[in-house]
């Protein structure tokens, strides 16, 4: 179905390619799971398969490369492929494209958009959905399309712990109609590992480093991916059951003890019955928490919960409708911007919005309090931006985008970092160092307020965890307290991580082993 022999490509102005001398064929109804380093050339090659190199996406581009059948692809950002207002109207605008007749448009986009597990009126604007609904909105238009060949870039990035599980179901359906060629780019390792045929390993420099099946890949080469910095499986090509007791994978379960740092009684955000609207919806009213300095809190819901809206508002990004918001014991309409944003650092959930600058260099410098070219140049290495350092912010991978965008905030310390999905779409390495420096910043004092939809790092790092909810604020606690709460879980679309499934399994065990000893005596 497609083909690529020697396949280089070259971004303008970059000097580095971002495919080199790739040769691969890949077969009609195989599933294919592309895993690598954030900027690997992933992305870019999908956009290759997809037809979109050179001719609607600029590059240059070298080797041969054909592409049988007709193409759906789902991209990164699911707003670069919406081109009408409404739900409706965006997967009709796909139907269109099939030539289907009007008379049965309706019946096709409500099934379509159950398909993907949304509820919505067909003339909901676009604009209001939140990230997740947004990405199975896009999928639900690329579906309605009925492609030969379909390629997936992070289906589940943007999707709560529900979502994710959803959509890897409906993948895991599609990856078994024999007509149907996948191909997709996933974190989500252990979901969708078991019914990938095949995987594909870049490299840095956009290499290919292996080409196998699964079980070879994360089983016989798992050292060679650790060594590159690539995320695993925390528990294939094993089951609870088969699960050694030496494996490398229990050691991955295994909790980190992580060096916690004591919790300072100063008040930091003191928040108190705040309602939030967008429009004439109201995202969530009478709103109470505090935090404090040292705190590393994470905020979990399903999709369109309020998370971004709750930290943006403590930003002062969106005017409150009710209650107030005191930072350091002043409210925060008496708070001017500059002195405000020099105490509070924000991460946004789409990095685009952060940049100013022309070039990546730049755009750290302008975050130093005092221009610091050794700094700059510090931070770039740490962050794997120095071949790009000359580039556009808007030019980069979303992996180094992100990791851009989290390095501009953490050049100088603040009392309180805000951050939206950090790790969203990175690398094993880059998520460990984004993890690292974030719990220096907390050892420092800053208080750490952090949404995200990964369950381990909740579960391995969190201090405390807030949920949201219809409308509310439905847990404040431990993790370990909230994962405990089955019903709380299941209601508002979350899952217990792995690691902790492992960890009572082990206590379980345990106490097991101490009723034979006691029954032996």
């Amino acid at each position: 179905m497609m083909q690529c022999e020697h396949l280089s490509v070259h971004y303008p102005g970059q000097t580095q390619a971002v495919l080199d001398d790739l040769t691969v064929t890949l077969h009609q109804g195989e599933t294919t799971l592309l895993i690598g380093p954030s900027g690997s050339g992933k992305t870019t090659f999908l956009h290759v398969l997809a037809r979109l190199l050179p001719d609607t996406i600029e590059a240059e581009v070298t080797g041969h490369h054909t592409t049988d059948g007709t193409v759906g692809i789902l991209f990164q950002q699911p707003d670069d492929q919406f081109c009408m207002q409404t739900v409706g109207a965006e997967i009709a605008f796909s139907l269109e494209n099939r030539q289907i007749a009007r008379s049965e448009m309706e019946d096709r986009i409500r099934t379509v958009l159950t398909r993907v597990g949304l509820d919505l009126a067909l003339t909901t604007p676009i604009a209001v959905l939140s990230g997740g609904m947004k990405q199975r909105l896009a999928l639900a238009c690329v579906l309605a399309l009925e492609p030969d060949i379909l390629l997936l870039d992070e289906p589940t990035a943007q999707l709560d712990p529900h979502g994710q599980r959803m959509m890897m179901e409906l993948i895991e359906e599609l990856h078994h109609d024999p007509t149907l060629t996948l191909v997709l780019i996933e974190h989500q390792l252990d979901q969708c590992v078991t019914f990938a045929d095949r995987v594909l390993v870049f490299e840095h420099g956009g290499r290919l480093l292996l080409d196998g099946t699964p079980d070879a890949i994360f089983g016989e080469q798992r050292d060679v991916l650790i060594q590159h910095g690539i995320a695993t499986p925390l528990l294939y090509p094993y089951t609870w059951e088969t699960l050694p007791a030496d494996s490398p994978q229990t050691a991955d379960l295994r909790k980190r003890d992580v060096d916690r740092p004591s919790v300072l009684h100063e008040t930091t955000f003191d928040v108190t019955g705040v309602t939030a609207r967008r429009g004439n919806r109201t995202i969530f009213e009478n709103l109470s928490l505090t935090t404090y300095r040292g705190e590393w809190i994470m905020v979990v819901g399903p999709n369109g919960a309020g998370k971004s809206t709750l930290l943006e508002m403590l930003a002062k990004l969106i005017p409150l409708h009710g209650g107030s918001v005191q930072l350091f014991e002043t409210n925060l309409r008496k708070w001017k911007d500059r002195a405000f944003y020099a105490q509070v650092g924000f991460v946004f959930q789409q990095p685009d919005f952060q940049f100013l600058k022309q070039t990546v260099a730049e755009e750290l410098a302008i975050s130093c309090a005092a221009f610091d070219p050794e700094r700059v140049q510090t931070a770039l290495c740490h962050y794997r931006l120095t071949d790009v350092a000359d580039q556009s912010p808007l030019a980069l991978s979303l992996g180094q985008k992100r990791r851009l965008s989290v390095a501009t905030m953490l050049l100088e310390q603040k009392a309180v970092l805000l951050l939206d999905e950090p790790t969203f779409g990175q690398d094993a390495e880059t998520t460990a160092h984004i993890i690292d420096v974030l719990h220096q910043a907390q050892e420092a004092g800053t208080t750490v307020i952090m949404v995200t939809h990964d369950m381990e790092l909740v579960h391995r790092y969190a201090d405390r965890v807030l949920v949201l909810g219809e409308g509310r604020l439905q847990f404040d606690g431990t993790p370990s307290a909230l994962f405990m709460k089955p019903v709380l879980l299941a209601r508002h679309q979350l899952v217990r991580p792995l690691s902790f499934l492992y960890q009572q399994l082990e206590e379980v065990k345990h106490r097991a082993g101490k009723q034979v000893i006691a029954h032996t005596y």
